[in-house]
C-alpha cells in the first residue's frame, strides 16, 4: 500500500453514489459468508427504487435506515441514490425514544421496504449530484443532535478523495467495522469501493470481527483507538494490516499506536466529524509511531484547506456539508447553518495547532462535548433525562476515560436512588450514553463570569477519575 499515490485507484471523478458504484469492480464480503459485486449492489438498489416509486415515494422524501452493517443497508442506501431519495442514517444503538424523536424531527415517512429483490422494471435514475442524499446526526449545543445533510457529490467525491489519500488501491482488502449510520463507517465504505479494493463489512462484534480479519487477510481498517485495542487485546492476527486509521477518543489509550506496531500493524492518526465527513486528513505511514499517534494529519483532498482563528479549527472543501436539516424535515435550517460559518470557513469547534499549511494536529473540542462509544455526546441529553427522576435537583455528566473506553459519570445535587436513576437512563437513552455512576454532591465546583456562574467539568472529571480509581 502505497501513500499518496497517483490517482489511478479507479473511481476519480464520480460525481454521484451511482457513479461511484457503477464503475467499481469492487466485491462486498458480508458478515453471513454472502457477497455481492458493488455493481450488483446498484443493481439491486435500482430494483428498491422502482418498487418504492411505484408505491409513491418521490424524490426529497426522506426514509429512515435504522440497520446493522450488511447487504440490506449497503442496497437500501443505494436505493436512495437512485430515486433521490434521502436516507435518514439511524444509530442502531438508539433507545425507541431516541428513534422516534429522529424520525420525527427529520420529517421521514413510513414506507415498506421490499424485502426481497423485486422484479420490477427499473427506473431510469433520478438522483442528482447535488440532491440531498444522506442525514448523519451529531451532538451540537443543545440537547439534541443536530442533522446534517450531504449531498450526493461531496459524498462521492470525498471518496475519491479519501481513497487517494490514504493510498487505497486494488489489491487492499478494506474491512468496514465501523457502523455505516455514521460517517466513519460510510466514508470508509465509499472510499473502499472509489480504489476498486476488495471490502470486509462487519457490525463490530469482537470475536466475529478478529475472525473475519485473519481470514480476509485485511489490509486496511479504520476506527476508534477503543476498538484497536479491544482487537490488539483479544489477540487478532493484524500483521496484514498496513494502514488502521485511528480516532483518539480515550486519551487513557495513548499507546495504541506502539501497541499495534508489536503485534506488526500499522496505525496512524486522522481526522473528521460528520459535517465535513471521516477520513479528511491523515497522519503519514512513513512517519514514527510518535508522530503517528498524534490526530489530525494532512488533508487528504487538494481542494481543502483549514485555517486556525483563535486556535479554533476551520475548514473548506470539497467534503462540506449542505448543511443542517431544520426541525420537521423542513430544507436547510439557514440560521443555525450560517452560525457554523465564517466567510465560507466551518467551524469546526475544535482546538488544533498546526504543523504546516496542509497539516494540522487535533488537540480537544472547545466546548464540553463527550466522546462516547465513538459518538459525540452533549452532556445536557443525559442531564435532562437525569433531572426528570424524582428528588434530583440538578445533575452534571462528564466523560472518564476507562480502560475499555470513555464513560459517562453523573453528579448530583438532590436525593436520588443510584439504581432509580440509571435505569430511567437505560430505558430512554442508548447504553452508551447511561453513566456508570451517579454521585451525590452538595454543590458543583464552579467560578463566577461575565456571563454567569461556570460549572468547571475539569474538575468533576478530576473527582470522577479518583472516586473511580479508588474502587478499583
Amino acid at each position: 500500500m502505497a501513500q499518496n499515490p497517483a490517482c489511478d485507484t479507479g473511481r476519480m471523478g464520480a460525481a454521484t453514489i451511482v457513479e461511484l458504484f457503477g464503475r467499481s469492480r469492487s466485491t462486498l464480503h458480508f458478515e453471513d459468508g454472502t457477497h455481492r459485486t458493488a455493481r450488483d449492489l446498484l443493481a439491486d438498489g435500482r430494483q428498491i427504487a422502482a418498487r418504492l416509486s411505484e408505491a409513491g415515494v418521490r424524490r426529497g422524501d426522506r426514509l429512515a435506515l435504522h440497520l446493522p452493517n450488511g447487504p440490506e443497508y449497503v442496497r437500501r442506501l443505494l436505493a436512495c441514490a437512485v430515486g433521490g431519495f434521502v436516507a435518514v442514517s439511524v444509530n442502531t444503538r438508539y433507545s425507541d425514544d431516541e428513534v422516534d424523536s429522529l424520525v420525527e424531527r427529520s420529517g421521514a415517512i413510513d414506507v415498506a421496504w421490499p424485502e426481497d429483490r423485486p422484479a420490477a422494471r427499473p427506473d431510469p435514475s433520478t438522483g442528482h449530484a447535488d440532491d440531498p442524499f444522506v442525514v448523519f446526526t451529531t451532538s451540537g449545543t443543545t440537547s439534541r443532535p443536530k442533522m446534517v445533510i450531504h449531498a450526493q457529490r461531496s459524498i462521492a467525491v470525498h471518496a475519491g478523495d479519501a481513497a487517494t489519500g490514504f493510498g487505497y488501491t486494488v489489491a487492499d482488502v478494506v474491512m468496514v467495522a465501523m457502523p455505516l449510520c455514521g460517517t466513519f463507517g460510510l466514508t470508509s465504505l465509499t472510499a473502499a469501493v472509489a480504489a476498486d479494493a476488495t471490502i470486509v463489512l462487519s457490525d463490530f462484534e469482537l470475536r466475529r470481527t478478529a475472525d473475519l480479519i485473519g481470514r480476509h487477510r485485511v489490509t486496511a481498517i479504520n476506527g476508534s483507538d477503543d476498538m484497536f485495542h479491544r482487537l490488539i487485546a483479544h489477540g487478532t492476527p493484524m500483521g496484514t494490516i498496513d494502514l488502521g486509521g485511528y480516532a483518539r477518543f480515550n486519551s487513557s489509550l495513548d499507546r495504541v499506536v506502539a501497541d499495534a506496531e508489536s503485534v506488526g500493524a500499522r496505525l496512524t492518526g486522522l481526522y473528521g466529524m460528520s459535517e465535513v465527513q471521516a477520513l479528511f486528513s491523515v497522519r503519514d505511514l512513513a512517519a514514527d509511531s510518535f508522530d503517528r499517534a498524534r490526530p489530525g494529519g494532512t488533508l487528504v483532498s487538494p481542494a481543502a484547506a483549514y485555517r486556525l482563528v483563535d486556535d479554533e479549527l476551520q475548514v473548506r472543501g470539497p467534503s462540506l456539508m449542505v448543511g443542517y436539516l431544520a426541525e420537521g424535515g423542513a430544507e436547510v435550517d439557514g440560521e443555525l447553518t450560517a452560525a457554523h460559518f465564517d466567510d465560507g470557513w466551518f467551524r469546526t469547534g475544535d482546538l488544533a495547532r498546526a504543523d504546516d499549511e496542509r497539516t494540522f494536529e487535533y488537540l480537544t473540542r472547545r466546548g464540553d462535548a463527550m466522546r462516547l462509544g465513538g459518538f459525540l455526546v452533549d452532556p445536557t441529553e443525559v442531564e435532562a433525562v437525569i433531572t426528570e427522576v424524582a428528588g434530583v435537583a440538578a445533575a452534571q455528566v462528564v466523560a472518564v476515560d476507562r480502560p475499555g473506553g470513555a464513560r459517562p459519570v453523573a453528579f448530583v445535587i438532590g436525593t436520588f436512588d443510584e439504581a432509580e436513576v440509571i435505569a430511567r437512563c437505560r430505558d430512554r437513552m442508548a447504553r452508551f450514553k447511561v453513566p456508570i455512576r451517579v454521585i451525590g454532591i452538595d454543590a458543583f465546583p464552579a467560578i463566577p463570569g461575565a456571563n454567569g456562574t461556570k460549572i468547571q467539568r475539569g474538575k468533576l472529571r478530576e473527582l470522577a477519575t479518583s472516586l473511580l480509581t479508588d474502587e478499583v
